[in-house]
């Protein structure tokens, strides 16, 4: 599988959102600790579909997406445990396979977009709030599998 191919279709067609404010402290146990979200406020970005992850959000360019389709479902079918990705894997595993949880948001937000699979989420099932956060850091963002797209 291209890597860096599939990372640069992701940083054409894609991009994080934030929901919150960027930076956040708070106490974890004995440690002070400073969150830092250094990319653009959900509402601050227009003209892109926004695919909520419970984590993060992202923002996907339908019309860059549908552009490189065919090349994105390509890469897809090199990827290294094809019967994983049939299966529906969690983000950590796939940023384990692509180098990066956060590149596997977006790699899921635009297959489907483009109609390559469905992502389910806590919401999805109807968990809200901490719940839904611990749920999805527990590895319960996936997606339904890819089908060679077959569609």
């Amino acid at each position: 599988m291209d890597l860096n191919r599939l990372h640069e279709i992701l940083d054409e067609t894609t991009m994080q959102l934030r929901t919150g404010e960027p930076v956040v402290e708070s106490t974890r146990g004995s440690i002070q600790v400073t969150d830092m979200y250094l990319m653009p406020h959900v509402d601050d970005v227009a003209d892109v579909e926004k695919i909520d992850m419970v984590l993060v959000v992202v923002g996907v360019d339908k019309t860059k997406a549908a552009a490189r389709k065919e090349e994105l479902i390509g890469l897809l079918k090199t990827y290294p445990a094809p019967e994983r990705l049939a299966g529906g894997p969690s983000y950590i595993e796939v940023g384990g396979v692509i180098g990066d949880q956060g590149a596997a948001f977006q790699l899921f937000a635009l297959g489907e977009v483009l109609g390559l699979w469905r992502v389910v989420t806590p919401r999805l099932l109807g968990a809200e709030g901490d719940k839904a956060r611990y749920m999805a850091g527990a590895g319960f963002v996936v997606i339904t599998g890819f089908d060679g797209g077959k569609g």
